[in-house]
């Protein structure tokens, strides 16, 4: 006849039990935030933002005021000084690059009549020693661009 409480009530016992395979994740920090605008000049790259450290990027979005057409602008997303995604938003939209985690960058809104254009981050991308995001104005305009990072830093650094 069997007694006590049923195994999975039991704390984890490596000593007690042998175990096939044992996980060890990193201890993240808690969840972090960039954000902010910044104009960038026509036909000129600007770095939004940069952030050193080693972890993973949780999401973003990086988005346009209304203002005039942006459609080969790109956003880039960089990790370890490695360009990840560099495709303009009327490439996105043409390769059909909308669903996350299928590319670091994808596209959210494309509206090239109303001049409405966001991206998104995808998540889980992992970085050893800094993330930067990068806009890449290629159209003869001068945009405000405005961006929102969710990360963490490894350690909790």
């Amino acid at each position: 006849m069997v007694s006590g409480l049923p195994d999975y009530y039991r704390g984890m016992d490596v000593a007690f039990q042998a175990l096939a395979q044992m996980t060890v994740r990193p201890n993240f920090g808690g969840a972090l935030l960039e954000t902010g605008q910044t104009e960038v000049i026509a036909n000129d790259e600007k770095s939004l933002f940069a952030i050193d450290g080693k972890g993973m990027i949780y999401g973003g979005v990086v988005w346009l005021d209304a203002a005039n057409s942006q459609a080969n602008a790109q956003v880039r997303l960089k990790t370890d000084d490695v360009t990840l995604s560099d495709i303009s938003f009327l490439r996105m939209i043409d390769y059909g690059i909308r669903n996350p985690r299928s590319w670091p960058v994808t596209i959210n809104t494309y509206n090239n009549s109303d001049y409405i254009y966001s991206v998104g981050i995808s998540y889980g991308v992992t970085f050893e020693s800094k993330v930067e995001i990068v806009y890449f104005e290629d159209n003869g305009r001068t945009p405000n661009v405005h961006y929102r990072l969710v990360y963490t830093l490894i350690g909790g650094s």
